[in-house]
């Protein structure tokens, strides 16, 4: 009886030794996919005109800065891009997942972000690079993190700047003479599904039942 014990023994200790081989490999792929596939993201619920409340709120700061324009009166919903004037605008947009997850390309369901976007047309370029100079630093000493980028002819150039989430992209394009901002607020949850139905339309071509106006944008030497 003693030589199939023999025989046994060996054995178990492979299967054990190949289990505790196994079992962290199997661990780490069950828990990488479970966080790129499994875990649901987080994301605030809040109504779509606060976060339009935050993001104009960093673009006045921006718009103050640079005081190169009128006071811009809002409009509501999107801006046509073929049109070619001062404008100042807000709508909702889609948001999509992180990580393997992005490659499905399908936007979360009942997550939007807010776009707050504005456009000063100008006679001419003067003064246009000392204020964006004036810009990158407020808002570097501000907490942003701030990239410059301008053309290979040094006519066009702006800002990209990120802070907590949020986003604003400004540029100058010397053949339009005009200074473009773009602000984008973190993702958030529409608070329930009504909401959603108001501001998000089924078409993208129609505009949705109700409608973001963001405030007016005051240069500083209006303040």
């Amino acid at each position: 009886m003693s030589a199939p014990e023999s025989v046994s023994v060996p054995s178990r200790r492979r299967r054990g030794i190949i289990v505790l081989l196994v079992t962290p490999v199997v661990v780490l792929l069950c828990g990488a996919w479970y966080v790129m596939f499994g875990w649901p993201e987080q994301h605030d619920r809040e109504p779509p005109p606060e976060m339009l409340r935050r993001i104009a709120a960093d673009n006045q700061d921006a718009y103050r800065v640079l005081d190169l324009g009128p006071v811009l009166k809002p409009r509501s919903g999107p801006e046509d891009p073929a049109e070619h004037h001062s404008s100042n605008s807000a709508s909702t947009g889609e948001c999509y997942p992180d990580g393997l997850e992005a490659m499905e390309d399908e936007p979360l369901d009942g997550v939007y972000n807010v776009r707050h976007s504005w456009t000063v047309v100008r006679k001419d370029a003067s003064g246009v690079r000392a204020a964006f100079g004036r810009l990158e630093d407020h808002l570097a000493a501000n907490g942003w993190e701030v990239d410059w980028s301008e053309s290979i002819n040094k006519r066009n150039f702006g800002v990209v700047a990120r802070k907590d989430g949020y986003q604003l992209s400004i540029h100058w394009d010397a053949d339009l003479k005009e200074v473009t901002g773009l602000g984008s607020s973190p993702c958030a949850r529409f608070p329930d599904r009504s909401q959603e139905r108001a501001y998000r339309s089924v078409d993208q071509y129609e505009a949705p039942d109700r409608q973001l106006t963001p405030p007016a944008l005051v240069p500083s030497g209006r303040r």
